[in-house]
């Protein structure tokens, strides 16, 4: 058993830039709402006896207004700060060690469950850690579905100029209701879970000019895809997997 998690502090940010992301979006909208009540007011309020005998009513929608534009311009500078860059690495990396470390890395709440895992050779441009936890919250997210005990397979495969990686379980699926909701940050239906890991997946996959798509599985199941663009051939410039974890031979 490892006795720290590699993938530790690529978690730790991806989460705090998923919570952050979805503040400054529920935050800017707020914003955009008090601008548009204080500009009716003003314009419904400008023909009132009131407001031409105290300007200060005029001023202080204005101060509404400005306000709100400020805060928002506030938000937009929090976010670009509380940013890590610093934790983040482009290399050319190998995605077959990258899936291998998900799996090593995956943890289970209960027991039962098993990692079938293929990958085929394939150099990608990005931050390893981050593709290993992407492919790791897929890994947790299909095992949790199978609440008896299954088989996760996890599959890496060159496809024409991309590598793709597919993680499949034999749950009971997505229910229609909730195909739309699912990838939303914070929606889940597991207590104690933050919801956060298909988002993660996904953020992760458009980062590096990939996609992230999760559909039904035949006959049964939930099958969660990532494609990312190949890198240059050859030797990847960083041979080990991340967070320190040979891949195996």
């Amino acid at each position: 058993m490892m006795s720290r998690d590699p993938l530790g502090a690529a978690e730790q940010a991806a989460t705090a830039e998923e919570i952050v992301a979805t503040l400054r979006h529920d935050l800017r909208n707020c914003f955009g709402t008090i601008r548009n009540a204080a500009f009716f007011l003003k314009r419904k309020v400008a023909r009132e006896q009131a407001c031409r005998d105290d300007p200060r009513v005029e001023q202080f929608i204005h101060v509404i207004d400005e306000e709100a534009v400020e805060a928002s311009a506030l938000v937009d500078d929090v976010v670009v700060q509380s940013r890590m860059p610093a934790l983040r690495r482009t290399v050319s990396a190998s995605a077959r060690a990258c899936v291998h470390t998900a799996a090593a890395c995956a943890r289970f709440a209960g027991t039962g469950i098993h990692v079938d895992v293929e990958a085929a050779d394939g150099t990608v441009e990005l931050d390893p850690d981050e593709l290993a936890l992407a492919v790791r919250c897929l890994v947790e997210n299909a095992a949790e579905s199978m609440a008896g005990g299954g088989v996760v397979t996890l599959r890496g495969s060159v496809v024409g100029a991309r590598y793709h990686i597919e993680v499949g379980d034999t749950g009971a699926g997505v229910p229609e209701a909730d195909r739309e909701v699912i990838t939303r940050p914070f929606y889940t239906t597991k207590p104690g879970h933050l919801g956060l890991g298909l988002n993660i997946a996904a953020r992760v996959a458009r980062r590096y000019f990939g996609t992230f798509a999760i559909e039904r599985r035949a006959p049964c199941g939930t099958r969660a895809c990532i494609e990312l663009p190949l890198g240059p051939q050859g030797d990847p410039g960083d041979p080990r997997a991340p967070g320190g974890l040979e891949p195996p031979p």
